[in-house]
Order: structure tokens, then C-alpha cells, then sequence
């Protein structure tokens, strides 16, 4: 039996569903698992919940982010802020060796994105401990970086990633799995895209709001957090444009920041206006039975991500409850649609390229005639538990 920390310290959107599903696959492997992140108590009502019999293997603590930092520039910030991650964990993983009496075998991050931007002697030196994690948007491996030449030594997101301390890595994106592990010169394992498959609750009150209000239109969802490069800006402008057969749902927490305030402005009057064909709920909807009942009541789900060249579990909602999608061409999520026929691509903003599709997919939902034949199976079947069991089976071995 091993021992395994994960780490997340964010709590919102994938990650509670991804650290609760990490926690019990390891569980299910036979390994005694900690978890530090900002809702022990939700951690272990949930491995109570879905695993009672291992739950004497799992031990919850509670960790935050640290405070921001003080200094000024965004890259001298994210670099303090990596510093204090890594020391916050490493203080929690000293305390928590004292109280169980032995130290994890490995810490896995379940977001490693915002620890890097360092370079291994300064991590090994704070983090004296085996770790590995998962590595969620190395967009540059899609999109070369600009001043490529640049981006050496601290400057390198990858340097940190080289650690004599990190044995493995993992990713989501399988198209750029094998570069990064030809730079890294070290294994690399892909995970799946999973999300959790409970069964919708159609008595969930914003399932049941949406489809009063969309009297029978084929329904278009965009869901999650509400962010500017999910296409937010570009679903509105589609439903002013598209014909009023189709209904239009914004569902998630909106990302405020990512937009200006010219843009938060005009999202307050389209809502203001409450138009017939629309419906907006600005709060986040947690991962499961009423998440999924959202997902249920829309014909069509909306993935035409902006400057997004990553994974998202959104094409795994698809799949599983058989919902179309239109998603951006290129990069990740464009490969998979294409691969799967999991939907239709457009070029992410197209206003136009989007009203069109719509126009020609309402015939085909209205006839059961779809011009393409989606392997929903396929895609499930490879996005699933049973495939994230073996993904953590394979970083367990480098361990």
C-alpha cells in the first residue's frame, strides 16, 4: 500500500469533481490517500458517500491558497506565488507526516499549472519530496509562444517539470503528450477528461425553469463557468442573429474579471432586456445530478472555446447523455469532435459560421437526421473511470 497526498487548492468549476474522483481511483487501487484542499469535510462526506468500505484509508485536510502576493509585475507575482504554494504544501505535507507517523510516497497536484514558472533548485530545496501532478494547459506546446528564444532557465515553464523529484507527469491533451515527453526525457502520462456521470435530477429547479421558458425550441446550452474565451460574447451575438426557433442558455458563474467594461456592460443590458429566447443564471451549479439535468434539457451544447487549445470535460457531458456540440476547430477539443464526430466545428467568434450551423442543425434534430453519426460510446468509453484507473495504475509504477 502506498501512500498519496493530492493537492488542489482551488474549488470550482473540474477541480472538486477531479479530486474527489482522483481520491477514490487511488482508493480502488488499494492506496491510502490524503487530501489537501480548501473542503476536507465535503472530501469526506463524498469518499463516505461513494467508497464507505475504504474510507478508514483517506485522510482530509484543509488547505488554501496562499495570500497574493505584494510585489509588482505579473510574472515577478506568479513566480512569488509559485514560491508560496510550494512552501504552504510542504509545510502541510511536514505536519501531516507528524500526525500519521510517515511521509507520502508521492504528492500528486491536481492542478500543476499554477506551481511552475521556477526552476528545480529552488522547488527541490522548498519540496524535498517526490511529486508529480497533473499539468492541465500547456497551451504553448499548441501555440508556440512568442519570443521563443526567451523562454530558458526561470523563463521556461517545463524547467520545474525536470526535477529529479518529479518521476512522471500527466496531461489531458493526448496530441501533445509525446512532445512534452521527448523535451522532458521523462515519462508522460495521459489522463482522462472524466466528469461525473451521476444521474440527472429533472426535479432540479433551473432544469425544470429552462424548459417552461423554452416552450419547445431546441435548446443550446453554455455551461460552466462563464468565461470571455468560452464564446460567452459570441452566444449572445448569435442569439440577436439566429432564428427564434432556438433557445439560448447561459448557465454558470461569469468570470467578470475576463472581461471589459464595455463588455460587462453590454451582457448587463441583453440581460436586463430578458429576451424571449434566452435564459441566464449566473451562479455556479456544482458537479452532478443537477449540473446534469441542465446538461439533460439542451439538444445542443455550446464548446466553441476562444484561444483554447486544451481539453475540457464538457465533450465528455456530451458523449455521455449523447448531446451534440459545436465546438472550434483546431487544436484538442477540435481534433476530438472531428476524431468522434462528436458534433460541428466553427471557427471560434465566427458569429456567422455559428448562426449557420444552428439554422441547418434544428432541421436535423426536428427529422432525427443528423448529417453526421457521433460515436458517443467511444468517446465515453475512453473518457472514463475505468480509463482513469489505468492512467493512475501507470504513474503508480514510476513511483
Amino acid at each position: 500500500m502506498k501512500t498519496i497526498a493530492l493537492v488542489d487548492t482551488l474549488w470550482g468549476g473540474h477541480h472538486p469533481t477531479y479530486l474527489k474522483f482522483f481520491a477514490k481511483t487511488l482508493l480502488d487501487l488499494g492506496n491510502e490517500v490524503i487530501s489537501l484542499c480548501p473542503e476536507p469535510e465535503e472530501m469526506n462526506l463524498w469518499i463516505a458517500s461513494h467508497c464507505p468500505e475504504l474510507a478508514s484509508n483517506f485522510h482530509s485536510f484543509e488547505l488554501h491558497e496562499p495570500s497574493p502576493s505584494q510585489f509588482s509585475g505579473r510574472q515577478l507575482q506568479a513566480r512569488a506565488m509559485a514560491v508560496a504554494r510550494w512552501q504552504r504544501v510542504a509545510q502541510s505535507i511536514q505536519e501531516i507526516s507528524s500526525k500519521l507517523g510517515k511521509a507520502p510516497d508521492i504528492t500528486f497536484f491536481a492542478w500543476l499549472d499554477t506551481y511552475l514558472g521556477l526552476i528545480p533548485a529552488i522547488t527541490d530545496t522548498i519540496f524535498p519530496y517526490p511529486w508529480s501532478g497533473l499539468y492541465f494547459q500547456p497551451g504553448y506546446l499548441r501555440i508556440p509562444p512568442k519570443l521563443r528564444w526567451m523562454r530558458h532557465g526561470i523563463l521556461n515553464p517545463l524547467s520545474v517539470l525536470k526535477s529529479s523529484h518529479c518521476p512522471v507527469v500527466a496531461v489531458l491533451d493526448e496530441g501533445i503528450a509525446d512532445k512534452l515527453q521527448q523535451k522532458l526525457n521523462k515519462p508522460v502520462v495521459v489522463l482522462t477528461d472524466i466528469t461525473d456521470e451521476s444521474p440527472p435530477d429533472m426535479s432540479f429547479e433551473i432544469a425544470q425553469k429552462i424548459r417552461a421558458k423554452a416552450a419547445g425550441r431546441k435548446i443550446i446550452g453554455l455551461l460552466g463557468s462563464l468565461d470571455k474565451r468560452k464564446g460567452t460574447l459570441t452566444l449572445l451575438e448569435v442569439s440577436q442573429q439566429v432564428s427564434d426557433r432556438w433557445f439560448f442558455v447561459f448557465a454558470g458563474r461569469l468570470a467578470e474579471p475576463a472581461f471589459t467594461a464595455a463588455e460587462l456592460a453590454k451582457i448587463e443590458e441583453i440581460v436586463k432586456a430578458n429576451p424571449d429566447n434566452c435564459f441566464f443564471y449566473w451562479n455556479s451549479i456544482p458537479d452532478g445530478s443537477g449540473f446534469n439535468a441542465v446538461v439533460q434539457v439542451c439538444d445542443v451544447l455550446y464548446a466553441a472555446y476562444e484561444n483554447f487549445p486544451y481539453s475540457s470535460n464538457i465533450l465528455t457531458k456530451g458523449a455521455i447523455f449523447q448531446k451534440p456540440v459545436i465546438a472550434s476547430k483546431n487544436y484538442c477539443m477540435g481534433e476530438r469532435v472531428e476524431k468522434f464526430n462528436l458534433g460541428y466545428g466553427i471557427e471560434g467568434g465566427n458569429v456567422s459560421q455559428c448562426v449557420s450551423i444552428l439554422e441547418r442543425l434544428h432541421e436535423e434534430l426536428s427529422t432525427g437526421n443528423l448529417s453526421i453519426q457521433p460515436d458517443f460510446e467511444g468517446y465515453r468509453r475512453l473518457h472514463s473511470i475505468e480509463q482513469l484507473i489505468s492512467a493512475f495504475q501507470k504513474i503508480l509504477e514510476f513511483v
